[in-house]
C-alpha cells in the first residue's frame, strides 16, 4: 500500500496501471518460458508486484468519476473482477487440459522403469495465453485519458446553453407532444414533467 501511494503520486494513476500490466506480462512470460523452481519463485515475487494493478485501475476510475457516479464505477470494477475470478480458472483449466499440462507430480509405476520426459519449447502455454490477454490489455491501457472529469463536461455543457440545449435536443430528453391529430394527443400525458 505504501509503495503504491509512493507510485501514484510520483508518476501518475495511468503509469502505475501501465506498470503493474508490465509487471504482470513479465511474470506470465517467466512463467510460460521458466522451467526451474528457483525460476518459479523468482515470478512469484514479480506478480506479488503486479498486484498494484487492480487497486490503480479503482483510484484512476473513482479520480475520473464524478461523485455522484462513484458507486456505480467501483461496483462494476469490482463485478468484472468477480466475474473475471469465477470464470478465470474454468478457462485456464481448460487451456491446461488442451496443451496437457500436467499439474501434479507423477511418480513412475514401479517395474515399468523411467520413460524420458519430453522437454517442450514453452514449458507454460497456459501462461502464455495470459500474457497475450496482458498485452491486449497495455493496448487499451495506454488510451486511457489521464484527467478525463464527467464533472467537467458537465460544467461545459451548463455554462454554454446553447451547447446544452443542443445536447438534449440530441438525447431527446426534452418533452414533445405530437401534432398529427387530435385523437392521438393523450391528455393526461401532456402535463406530466417526467
Amino acid at each position: 500500500t505504501l509503495f503504491l501511494s509512493i507510485l501514484m503520486r510520483t508518476i501518475g494513476k495511468k503509469n502505475t496501471v501501465l506498470l503493474g500490466l508490465g509487471f504482470q506480462l513479465l511474470q506470465l512470460f517467466w512463467y510460460a518460458f521458466g522451467s526451474e523452481p528457483w525460476m518459479m519463485w523468482a515470478a512469484g515475487t514479480i506478480a506479488a508486484m503486479s498486484s498494484i494493478t487492480f487497486p490503480a485501475v479503482s483510484a484512476l476510475v473513482s479520480h475520473n468519476a464524478s461523485a455522484d457516479q462513484q458507486g456505480v464505477v467501483q461496483g462494476m470494477i469490482t463485478g468484472i473482477r468477480g466475474l473475471c475470478n469465477g470464470l478465470g480458472p474454468a478457462l485456464y483449466g481448460f487451456i491446461f487440459f488442451l496443451f496437457n499440462v500436467e499439474l501434479s507430480d507423477v511418480q513412475p509405476v514401479a517395474g515399468r522403469g523411467e520413460q524420458p520426459t519430453q522437454r517442450s519449447v514453452i514449458p507454460g502455454p497456459p501462461f502464455l495465453f495470459g500474457a497475450c490477454a496482458v498485452i491486449l490489455a497495455l493496448i487499451v491501457a495506454v488510451f486511457i485519458p489521464e484527467n478525463h472529469r464527467l464533472v467537467d463536461a458537465k460544467n461545459q455543457t451548463a455554462n454554454n446553453p446553447a451547447h446544452g440545449s443542443a445536447a438534449h435536443a440530441q438525447n431527446g430528453s426534452t418533452l414533445t407532444t405530437p401534432t398529427s391529430d387530435a385523437e392521438d394527443i393523450e391528455p393526461l400525458l401532456q402535463d406530466s414533467s417526467m
